[in-house]
């Protein structure tokens, strides 16, 4: 009879290694005071950018920023929504800094002009503000029908600020045909702070871009610019001539 060879498991202890479980301690607990630190840390400064018409201070107050705001206690959608229920705000984004700084960066509803039939601000998304004229852009003096309205916006809302601001006054002024028809619906008169007159329509609004350029190439002349033909064959009357 053959005997049975026993086999026998060789135990292998582990033993924990005190240093690892040191360091791990370290860092749990490090981390946590780190976060705690995080939790209390105040935003440093608030960094506004892109707005032109609407004040630094009034969106750092909108986004309800103040000295004892805990940098990440804060939500950033919420404060966008915030900020863009202000309807010269178009869109917000906000970034905080690796230092405890909060960006705050805003694209704006332009204000185009002033119209008077409604009392209210133009805006270049076609919203209506009640608010007074104190941006220095031109003053829409009588009633425009709402389609012409609003394509009006859209376009002069294109054209360069600096030329919107040498407006300073605009008109209404369809022409139309002896039985009364429309000729041109489309069709406004400006009134230039250098004295000038425009003669322009929605289609050709484009051209006004190039007005300060236009202007220089005839001297002192003053007069009628009608650019509601053809850019290369706009027609210019001097006072007196016409």
């Amino acid at each position: 009879m053959s005997e049975k060879k026993s086999k026998t498991k060789k135990v292998v202890k582990r033993r924990l290694k005190l240093k690892g479980v040191l360091f791990l301690l370290l860092f749990i607990g490090g981390l946590f005071v780190f976060v705690k630190f995080l939790l209390k840390v105040n935003v440093g400064n608030v960094y506004v950018s892109g707005n032109s018409y609407v004040k630094d201070a009034l969106i750092i107050k909108d986004a309800g920023f103040n000295e004892d705001i805990a940098f990440l206690s804060f939500n950033s959608s919420k404060v966008c929504s915030q900020i863009t229920n202000n309807p010269l705000i178009k869109t917000c984004k906000i970034k905080r800094t690796l230092d405890f700084k909060v960006k705050i960066e805003v694209t704006e509803n332009i204000p185009v002009f002033f119209y008077t039939y409604e009392n209210a601000l133009m805006l270049s998304d076609g919203t209506r503000v009640h608010e007074a004229n104190t941006y220095g852009i031109p003053t829409l003096i009588n009633y425009v029908p709402e389609k012409v309205l609003l394509e009006f916006v859209s376009r002069l809302s294109l054209i360069k600020s600096d030329i919107i601001g040498s407006i300073s006054e605009i008109e209404y002024s369809p022409s139309t045909g002896e039985d009364g028809t429309f000729i041109d619906e489309e069709r406004f008169t400006m009134s230039m702070n250098d004295g000038n007159t425009v003669v322009i329509n929605n289609k050709k609004m484009s051209i006004l871009n190039y007005y300060d350029k236009i202007y220089a190439s005839l001297g002192d002349k003053k007069g009628t610019y009608n650019f509601d033909c053809d850019f290369d064959n706009y027609l210019f009357t001097e006072y007196g001539d016409e």
